[in-house]
């Protein structure tokens, strides 16, 4: 079997970051989405999303690229290869983007085509994607509802109410109003405690800087992070998450021996190195490896072994459509324990239309995870069709 074609997909949205649907959620990025299809000459094809610069990860792709080895074009490295060698492709990969890459776009482009081929691997096996990954130790998982902090108290307890109804038993609230005021704060994680009780969990996502460019929010220094995890620890919050710059591994140490709370990061974190740098600097207690950036499934494998050995708590960072959550239900189906999986409440039309909402929520508050071959999630062809760009 051979590669015959990598294409990136740019799907074009109406809806932005941070305004409110019609039902009251906040959305999440609904204006651009870019996904990756491979496809190989026995018809076998993978698809995955990628969250990034959608036009500059369509060029990385596709091309052109330049002569010299480490500036070549994604596709350019895989077509006529065997899509079935995926250790060895990541490595050509990142040696053939290496003086444009490493990180950045570059690797989330290299993340989504290894997502593909994992899912290429597990079609040709005629197997679920979980058992080329380990073995499925697991069925369903918990999921907790993955949303924006809203404007004031009440519409935080509104917010916490309406995940109840829907059966969640956990609630992750992030960014949005969180981190101007440290007593608004409090007030909006009191009252979503007070909605979700004592015998919900609630997770903390404050950001590190501000997503409104017009209201920029600098980092906060160590005082100011280990102030925040004292005001949060009142709440018997779950954990706080990736709130300090993604680059400043000894602040996250400092905070974590300071911290009585759970410190979670990673989602921002690219390659086995990054990672290496987060778990043995005793950086966290949980480990959010995304998939579509940290190198792929090739790469989150290795993480979660040394999770593992490390004995931390691996919950995969997945706030994109049903593919992301796909892949990080089959890579949590495999793992020897697991919390939960994060189900984007907040998706926006285009994010949600890619799959149609095909992953659902249990009446107990679980997610199911897929069966078949493969991913086991499919997108949708005519929806992908009415929003490409290219």
């Amino acid at each position: 079997m051979r590669i015959t074609d990598v294409e990136p997909i740019v799907l074009r949205g109406s809806s932005v970051y941070g305004e409110h649907r019609s039902d009251g959620e906040v959305s999440d990025s609904g204006d651009w989405q870019t996904l990756v299809r491979v496809s190989t000459d026995e018809g076998l094809v993978g698809w995955s999303d990628i969250e990034t610069l959608a036009p500059a990860a369509a060029a990385i792709i596709r091309g052109p690229g330049m002569s010299m080895r480490g500036f070549t074009a994604l596709r350019d490295l895989l077509i006529g290869k065997d899509p079935l060698d995926t250790e060895r492709l990541w490595d050509e990969l990142y040696v053939g983007s290496v003086y444009y890459g490493r990180r950045g776009i570059a690797m989330h482009c290299i993340s989504a085509i290894d997502n593909c081929l994992w899912s290429i691997r597990a079609q040709s096996a005629g197997k679920p994607l979980c058992d080329l990954l380990g073995g499925r130790k697991r069925d369903r998982i918990r999921a907790y509802a993955s949303t924006l902090f809203r404007d004031t108290p009440d519409q935080m307890a509104q917010a916490a109410r309406s995940y109840i109804e829907r059966g969640f038993t956990a609630v992750k609230f992030g960014w949005g109003a969180f981190g101007r005021d440290p007593g608004l704060d409090v007030e909006l994680v009191a009252a979503a405690r007070d909605t979700l009780g004592p015998d919900r969990d609630l997770l903390v996502d404050p950001g590190w800087y501000s997503s409104d460019e017009n209201n920029p929010l600098p980092p906060r220094g160590v005082a100011e992070n280990i102030a925040l995890c004292e005001r949060m620890a009142a709440f018997g919050v779950g954990w706080i998450e990736d709130f300090i710059h993604p680059e400043h591994f000894d602040e996250y140490t400092q905070v974590r021996r300071a911290s009585s709370v759970p410190i979670a990061a990673g989602e921002q974190m690219s390659t086995i190195w990054d990672f290496q740098r987060l778990i043995d600097g005793g950086c966290v207690d949980v480990v959010q490896p995304d998939l579509t950036r940290c190198g792929g499934l090739t790469v989150a494998r290795q993480v979660a072994d040394m999770a593992n050995r490390t004995q931390l708590d691996l919950v995969p960072h997945s706030w994109l459509t049903d593919l992301l959550t796909g892949y990080s239900l089959h890579l949590i189906a495999s793992l020897p324990t697991a919390r939960y999986v994060e189900f984007n409440v907040a998706q926006s039309d285009l994010t949600r239309g890619v799959c149609g909402g095909t992953i659902k929520l249990n009446d107990d508050g679980t997610v199911n995870i897929p069966t078949g071959t493969g991913l086991g999630i499919e997108v949708d062809a005519d929806f992908i069709k009415a929003h490409c760009t290219r």
